[in-house]
């Protein structure tokens, strides 16, 4: 049971439309609105837990964005492992420009909804700092250490929550 426990799982186009609303609500930083259009999306994959997370994450729920966020790895780890194999490549990865990973890596926490087109590694990236977030919120200092370190300490934000951390 979410939030608004009265959702009614969807299916199809309906679906789809949403996920749709869903990210719209979340640009627009309505929280409970876009929580309820993904639960009703009926979607099981990685970017709708990430998006519940978020959702979750915004309204002081942290201990369930952070289960949404370990789903939501999970559910990355296994399309990923479903879509690669013999025969499939992925595009090479193309760097950013210097002031795009300056901001990214300077900045705050992103808001930003998670796609399903985003690419692989960079959705981890988002479901790892928002998990870090959580964990901190939650008094898991041993997994913000950790996460921080698997991004290999390059968000500002997340080297700041571990000198909060040490002092």
């Amino acid at each position: 049971m979410g939030l608004m426990g009265n959702a009614q799982p969807m299916a199809g186009a309906d679906s789809e439309r949403h996920f749709a609303a869903g990210v719209a609500c979340i640009c627009c930083e309505a929280w409970p609105m876009a929580y309820v259009c993904f639960e009703r999306s009926a979607r099981e994959d990685a970017p709708t837990r990430y998006n519940q997370a978020l959702c979750c994450f915004h309204v002081e729920w942290y201990e369930e964005s952070y289960r949404l966020l370990a789903e939501a790895e999970r559910l990355l780890d296994i399309q990923s492992a479903g879509i690669s194999g013999p025969g499939v490549t992925s595009a090479p990865r193309r760097q950013l420009p210097e002031a795009f990973r300056r901001w990214d890596t300077d900045g705050e926490l992103p808001r930003s909804p998670l796609l399903p087109e985003t690419p692989r590694d960079d959705a981890l990236t988002l479901i790892l700092r928002l998990r870090a977030e959580a964990a901190f919120r939650l008094g898991r200092c041993e997994e913000v250490r950790t996460i921080a370190a698997r991004l290999g300490h390059r968000y500002k934000h997340l080297e700041n929550l571990l000198k909060t951390i040490d002092r």
